[in-house]
């Protein structure tokens, strides 16, 4: 692919605070890693709800283009080194494959970290990027995120960090780590937001067409996902059909006859491929779209309820605090509280 290069930062009418942002990539990051917080937070410079913006820096860890795991190139507009001692206000670290394997440009950024990391505001990391935290020392004692992928051999490496295994993003004192992909946005978004509120966070939303504020405590993979994924053909179809039919009689006997299966047979494929019941499946599709719900409308639990398929706001409530531990109407004012808190740093 042609080198993509990044055309001179836009001044704008804003006069407020210039937050310095450095992104830092790797040659194997996905590009998602990298552009997007970078197109989130130069959209939120744009924003006339605001006077602050940003200045973003693309940082490579060696001369020459960044490559992305697709092939994407793109001109750094710095490189590590020890003539590279911009005061950052904001430092993200995107992951790559091979980020923690990368020979002598890893203990580089590992070192760049270590000297920056005093006197940068907020360090963050994407995917893996994780590791280079964890190897500067800045994670010890502390609770971090990585795709799920990689969590195993995380905790292997560095015991003395904590890791949340089923977490978008995980913010612990200045450090805040996202699972990567379109997590590094959601976490974006949740810096933007605590930077210049909320009216630009829903400008930058709205621009880069992001439906539903997803804070970091949700999990990796969705039920909704899960249920797409079954490789089983029929079991596939039916489960695509019931995510568009929740309020329709989902039981095991009314799944098997739409999947032309006996229920025991269905049941015995359906634990084969997923790992739990058919009817804990249903209860746990409802549960994700009653939370979809409770965050994105005013509708009323009873309303909730009926749509997603729940016979009653007693079913719901029970469902709800065994996945939340919370009840509908506590999970909903907690989530309310914070979006609408900035984290005070």
């Amino acid at each position: 692919m042609a080198i993509i290069t990044q055309p001179p930062q836009e001044h704008h009418s804003n006069n407020g605070p210039a937050l310095r942002v450095g992104i830092v990539a790797v040659n194997g990051s996905n590009a998602i890693d990298f552009i997007g917080p970078s197109d989130a937070v130069n959209e939120a410079s744009k924003s006339n709800a605001t006077r602050s913006r940003y200045n973003v820096d693309l940082i490579g860890v060696a001369p020459g283009p960044i490559v992305s795991s697709s092939g994407v190139r793109m001109l750094p507009d710095k490189v590590l080194g020890p003539d590279l001692d911009i005061a950052y206000d904001t430092i993200l670290v995107s992951g790559s494959q091979d980020l923690h394997k990368s020979g002598n440009n890893f203990p580089l950024l590992v070192d760049w970290l270590i000297r920056c990391a005093p006197s940068a505001r907020r360090i963050c990391s994407t995917c893996t990027g994780t590791f280079a935290l964890a190897a500067a020392g800045l994670l010890n004692g502390r609770r971090a995120a990585t795709h799920h992928d990689h969590t195993e051999q995380f905790s292997t490496m560095f015991p003395k960090v904590h890791v949340e295994p089923d977490r978008l993003f995980v913010r612990d004192g200045i450090y805040y780590t996202a699972v990567g992909g379109m997590a590094g946005i959601d976490l974006c978004l949740h810096l933007i937001e605590n930077d210049c509120g909320q009216t630009t966070f829903l400008d930058v939303a709205k621009i880069l067409v992001v439906f539903l504020r997803r804070p970091g405590t949700l999990p990796q993979v969705s039920e909704f996902l899960k249920a797409q994924s079954i490789r089983n053909t029929q079991i596939n179809q039916v489960m695509d059909w019931a995510l568009d039919n929740l309020t329709v009689d989902l039981s095991v006997e009314a799944l098997a006859k739409r999947a032309a299966m006996s229920p025991r047979n269905f049941s015995r494929v359906f634990i084969d491929e997923m790992m739990t019941t058919p009817a804990r499946f249903v209860e746990s599709i409802r549960v994700e779209a009653a939370r979809i719900l409770l965050e994105t409308t005013p509708l009323s639990v009873q309303q909730i309820s009926h749509r997603v398929g729940f016979r009653n706001p007693a079913n719901m409530r029970r469902a709800f605090i065994r996945v939340f531990q919370a009840p509908p109407l506590q999970y909903r004012q907690n989530f309310n509280h914070a979006a609408v808190n900035c984290d005070g740093i």
